[in-house]
Order: C-alpha cells, then structure tokens, then sequence
C-alpha cells in the first residue's frame, strides 16, 4: 500500500505534532473513561483544558472516535496504535473515492486511478496524515457521503446511509468536514433541483436539515463558550499563515514542489513540505475532447460547484472569526481535481489524443515546476527528476490511450485490457512520484516532540504524586528525546500518567486564566510563575496556588537559563537574562529532585480542585458531595449582609446555582463566585454544571437520529411492499437513464 511508503523514510511518520500533543491524549482518556462508565464533560482540576464539550472534538457523540478511544487505552504502544489507524483512514478514503468515481458511471479501472491518487495528495499526506488526525477522519469518510447523497439524488438508496456518513464527519467536531458537508449538500441538492428531481431533492433537504440538527449538539457548546476563551474572536483579516495561494495551485502536479505557505513551524515564505501536490497526472485534462466535455459537463454540475467552493474556501483570508487556516480544505480541492480530471478522461476524450495536447500537457508541467523551482530554487533537483518522470507517465499514458491494441502484443501475456494497463502504469508512475516525495521529503514540517512509543513510561513520570501539580516552565526548552519524556510530560500526553496536571493541550483555553498563568497551548508556562504562584491576590487575600488548589509544582530547570521572546500566542515576557529559581516556599518541601527538574509538594495537602477555596469571613460552609460537574454545599454560617465565596473552578458559561446567586463577576478575575443570601444558614447549595444549549441540542440530536431510523424504516418496508426492484421512473416522469459506459473501455 502506499500509504507505508512514508514509513520506510521516517518510522514515526503518522505520530507527530497534534496527534502525539494532543489527540492521542485525547483518545486515551476517552477510553479510560467509557471503562468507567462516563463521558467526558467537565474536569475542574485541569482548568483551562478541562471543558472536553466545548473543545467539541472529543468524540462525545462519535462510536468511531469512543472506538478509537478503547483501542488506545488497551494498546501498549502509541505508535503503532497510531500508524495502523492513519493508514486505515487513509484506505478508507480511496476505497470511498472509487465508490465515489464508480457514481459517475466510471470503469472500475479509471476508479481506481482516481482511488490511488487521492489519498496521496500533500496535505493530507503531510499535515492531515501526520498530525491533524480529526481532519484526515472527516475527510477520509467524505467520499462515502457524497457517493450517498448522489445515489439518493437518484432514488436509488435509504437516506439512513447518508445520514449515517454525515453523522460520522459532524460529530468528530472538525469545522473543515462540516463546512463539506454543507458545499456538498447544496452541490447535490442544486442539482436535483435544476433536474426538476422534486422529491429527491426533499430527500436531500431533509437529510442536511438531520445532519444540522446533529450539528447543533457538537458546535452550539463552543459556540455559547467562546466569549471567555482564546477563540472568542469575531474578526476578519488576513496575515497570509496557512494560505495557499493561486499560484501553488499550478504546482498542483509537482509532487515535490514546495509552495509559498507561511507557517510558525518554519521560517520563510516557502512551506517544508509539497503542501499543494494533488496528483502527477493532472495535466493530462489537456488530453480532453472539450467538445464532448461539453456534452458531459451536464452530468457534472454537483462536481463543479463542490471543487469551485473549496477552491474559493481555499482562498479565503486566514481568520474568520473562529474558522481560521483555510489551507486545511486542500484535501478536498484534491478530491474534487483528481475526479473531474479523471471523469473527463474516462468519458469525453480526444479518440486519438494529438500532438498539441501532448505539449499542452507538457507545458502544464514544465510551469508547475517552474514556479516550485522559483520558489524553493534549492530543490531543483528533485523537482527536475519529478518533472522527468510526469513527462514519462505522460507520454505512456497517450501511447496506451491511442494504441488500445496493445492487448495482443505479446509481452501482454495476461491479455489485460488496455484500462488495465493503463491503471497499472498509472500506479507505477504514482509509486515512483511518492516514493521520490519521500525519499526528499521525510518528515512532516511540523513539530515533533519524539513523545514515548512505549505507554507504560508515560504512565512512570510523577509516579506516586497525589492531588493537582502544575509545571513551571516550558518542556520544549529541553531535547525532544525519551530522557525529557521520563521527567515530564507535554500538553495531552499528561492524560497517559496518572499524575493530575494542569497543563494540558490549550484547544479552547479559558482566557483570563491563560493569561495569568502565562500558560501556552502546548501548556509550557513562563519561569515567572514561579514566583507569580506564591503571591498574595488583593481579593482573596490567598496564594495563587492556594486559590488554584495545588499540592504539587514542577520546576523545570533548564527554562529558567532559557531567554523568552514575547508573542501573542504565549503570554511570555520577553527577557533575555536567567530567571533564578526561588527558595522552597514556607509550608512546602522538596519532594523529589533531578539535574533538569525539582518537585515541590505541599506540606499538609489542600486536595484536588473543584470544591470551596475562598469564603469571606463569616460565611461558612462544609460540602456535603461533590464530581466534576455538581457541588452540592451546607451553609453552616453566613453573616447578616449575605456572604460570599469563590470554587477552585472556572466560571465556564453552563453553571447554575440553586440556594445562592452566582456572583456578577468572576471572583480573582477567574474563579467561580457563590454570592450566598442571609437567611442561608443551615441550607443546601447546589451548584451544577451542563455545557450551555445541552438540553435543546440533545433534543435536536433525538429528534433527528429518531427521525431518520423512522423515514429509513418505512423505507425499507415501502420498497418491500413494491416487490423486487425494477426500473423507475425519475421523480419528474422522466425515464431515468442506464449508466453509459461508452467511450470509457
């Protein structure tokens, strides 16, 4: 399969940045908590993390991520784990693309050309792939959607099927597939309608209108929290950070073409990686008979809008309000380019394709790698050698399209049909183009961490440390090496120890906190804190690690040597001489110490967050039960103007409060604030939190998953009572058409 061969380069190629930061946590905690019988919601000792709902790509309402979630949990080796699950999806999405080419009538050798070339596009192959796992999930299963909503488009299947498909892409919480979902929706139902397909298109309708129903339970969440987190934005603009342009489009077939992509992983205007490959033969649409396209296009019009929407999303400035690096919708422009031109080549081309097209085809090559050649000028050997072998594949490809008499040649000693060849040569052609991709290109541009392969030195680190710990210091000051990662940890890669840590991978972090922590989305924190940590707040009149319930901080040592340099994404300070460590602070002693990293711990332990940390004097109260996501208190005492008090939680949008008020603002500028009545004293409060538009969200959730199990059920029994299937009439009183296979063998 080619999907290995990125493996023979680089064996951790599937593991790297977001998927070993973050997903893979993600997974494992999933997993470790459907064990014990719950979903994640809510964990107030991982603060700023720990709003699994409103980070939305939990898998909260996703079997296939629950599923991922088990398999992770039980595996004792997280890249192994990984890599068969990359390379499943990445299987899964050529296997749906040949379902998908095989709609548009196609040969099951033109499908499979177009199924081998779309999963290899470059930023599935090295962004997606290797570490925004979410998006290569969506993206894999997307084919298959679409392939449903044409066959319902033509009557021809039980819309449970497309709802089931759109329901796997919507709850895996990846902006970039719902946004699909939605192109590709209007791309089959305008066609229906300019069809006059009446009630295909209301079949259409109604499944969009179930998915969106499903939609409002995973995204409302965010939605209602985003105003007090660090994706609470609004605007628009443009800073050119994950943007392709119009121009690395023309490098579309170079596989090895390095386009103009700004990126905070490398430094200059040129990405490290060929970001914007589709596929190698795409400039064989020259070998296109426009004038039967013409006569095609018709069939083609769901096709045409879906790749001219996710061109222009492409396009789009980097940040709207939350939607932001519209490079992540290359994918599907690949999917969409590789099937047009496959399509076109399959049904309307030239019957003997002429010189002309040849050196039009040629010259399409000859200008992608010219513009990658210009824009990364040291790669022009590999882009040559790749531009060499297109021009083979090319020049093979017309000799084989004109002499379809091949088959008797007698070197053919199979007697495989001329497509067959054709599919073969195509595959070689696309083995070699990848193998040479890789072989130039081994790693992804984006960060690796070389977090632990094996799941039990995870699990070793802070070994034996109870109650909540926050680390002091960034670990990427350190070497990204298993000696680092047997000391401490990094963002989601916490969840495999059984240490409580506070710094987690930031998707969706609670501003106000962040800010005061000075704590990155990796979950490094600047060495200030240190000392930030033990001052005294004008309002509580605590410690910050008091307010915070702390028993335990990590000192990394090495970032306290370290200069900062100061951007918006990490709170830091710039500075450029040594921080010094602070002395043991009163009440707490060294635990344990290394040559990198010093642990202190709390005396007389406060225990984990969650519960009361401050109340003003004269308001007493003992708890009487508390879980992640419901407190309930006795009022023991209160003084005569009301009293006051504050949890060791954040005040997430979704609480509610009965026997007391919420206080107007958050008490320390980020805890959540009880103001508690007079006459309290010797009542309950219960304090509650359920991720705001819950309740109407679940409702819609039921409303469409039971919907679509009745309309599929009476679908099953109406096709039942009909009899066998025969052939129908289409939904306008017109006779529907056989598939046409002509010209295409």
């Amino acid at each position: 399969m080619l999907s290995l061969i990125p493996l023979i380069f680089h064996g951790r190629f599937y593991f790297q940045d977001d998927t070993e930061n973050g997903a893979y946590g993600v997974w494992y905690h999933l997993g470790e908590s459907l064990l014990q019988g719950k979903v994640p919601v809510l964990n107030p000792s991982v603060w700023s993390s720990g709003n699994y709902i409103a980070e939305g790509q939990w898998g909260t309402w996703n079997p296939l991520v629950m599923l991922f979630g088990l398999l992770a949990y039980v595996s004792p080796n997280a890249v192994v784990l990984t890599t068969a699950l990359k390379v499943a999806m990445l299987v899964l999405a050529g296997v749906g693309t040949f379902v998908l080419a095989r709609s548009y009538t196609l040969s099951p050798e033109w499908a499979f050309i177009a199924g081998i070339a779309v999963p290899l596009n470059g930023f599935t192959m090295y962004f997606d792939a290797p570490s925004w796992v979410t998006g290569a999930l969506v993206w894999a299963i997307f084919p298959f959607f679409w392939a449903e909503l044409r066959q319902l488009m033509l009557g021809k299947r039980n819309p449970f099927w497309a709802f089931v498909t759109g329901y796997l892409i919507v709850t895996v919480g990846y902006v970039a597939g719902t946004v699909a979902i939605g192109f590709i929706l209007l791309a089959v139902g305008i066609e229906a309608l300019i069809r006059k397909a009446w009630w295909p298109a209301a079949r259409i309708a109604l499944t969009g209108i179930s998915i969106g129903l499903v939609a409002v339970v995973v995204f409302l969440p965010g939605v209602l929290t985003a105003a007090v987190t660090t994706r609470g934005t609004t605007g628009i603009w443009n800073d050119d950070y994950m943007s392709i342009d119009f121009t690395s489009l023309l490098m579309a077939p170079i596989a090895t073409a390095y386009p103009q992509l700004l990126s905070w992983w490398w430094s200059g205007t040129a990405a490290t990686s060929p970001a914007a490959y589709i596929a190698w033969f795409l400039p064989a649409i020259a070998f296109v008979s426009w004038v039967q396209f013409k006569k095609l296009s018709t069939d083609l019009r769901d096709l045409f809008f879906f790749l001219a929407a996710s061109a222009a999303f492409v396009l789009l400035p980097t940040t709207i309000g939350p939607l932001r690096y519209p490079a992540r919708f290359m994918p599907y422009v690949a999917l969409a380019a590789v099937l047009l031109v496959v399509v076109a080549l399959a049904r309307s081309r030239q019957p003997s394709i002429s010189r002309g097209s040849l050196f039009f085809a040629l010259g399409l090559v000859v200008l992608g790698s010219y513009l990658g050649w210009s824009q990364a000028p040291w790669r022009y050997f590999t882009i040559t050698l790749c531009a060499v072998l297109i021009v083979a594949g090319l020049v093979s490809m017309r000799w084989l399209l004109n002499h379809p008499e091949v088959v008797r040649h007698k070197w053919n000693k199979f007697g495989l049909p001329a497509l067959s060849l054709l599919a073969i040569g195509v595959l070689l052609a696309t083995t070699a183009t990848t193998v040479l991709q890789h072989r130039t290109t081994a790693r992804s541009g984006l960060s690796i961490a070389n977090q632990p392969e094996d799941v039990s030195t995870y699990k070793g680190v802070l070994e034996g440390v109870q109650n909540d710990v926050i680390v002091v210091g960034d670990p990427l000051d350190y070497p990204q090496e298993k000696a680092t990662w047997e000391e401490t940890l990094m963002a989601n890669a916490w969840y495999l120890s059984n240490a409580n840590v506070v710094n987690r991978y930031q998707l969706v972090g609670f501003s106000k906190l962040n800010e005061l922590l000075c704590l990155r989305y990796l979950g490094g924190t600047c060495p200030e804190l240190a000392e930030k940590l033990f001052d005294r707040r004008a309002e509580t009149g605590l410690l910050l690690v008091d307010e915070l319930h702390l028993d335990n901080v990590q000192i990394l040592k090495r970032s306290f040597d370290k200069p900062q340099v100061a951007m918006a994404s990490n709170n830091y300070v710039s500075r450029d001489e040594e921080v010094e460590i602070p002395a043991v602070p009163d009440g707490w002693h060294v635990a344990t110490e290394t040559d990198d990293t010093v642990l202190w711990s709390r005396d007389v332990p406060l225990g984990p967050a969650g519960g009361v940390t401050w109340t003003r004097p004269g308001t007493e109260l003992s708890e009487v039960s508390r879980d992640d996501t419901k407190v309930v208190l006795k009022v023991e005492d209160v003084p005569a103007e009301g009293g006051r008090a504050a949890l060791s939680r954040l005040p997430w949008p979704g609480y509610s409060v009965e026997g007391a008020q919420s206080t107007n603002r958050p008490i320390g500028g980020y805890l959540l604030g009880l103001a508690i009545p007079a006459d309290a004293k010797g009542k309950l409060i219960t304090i509650s939190f359920e991720p705001p538009g819950w309740r109407i969200g679940i409702a819609l959730w039921a409303l469409a998953v039971a919907g679509m199990l009745l309309w599929s059920l009476l679908t099953i029994r109406r096709k039942r009572s009909d009899g066998p299937m025969q052939p129908q009439p289409a939904d306008d009183g017109t006779k529907q058409p056989a598939p046409s296979y002509e010209g295409i063998r």
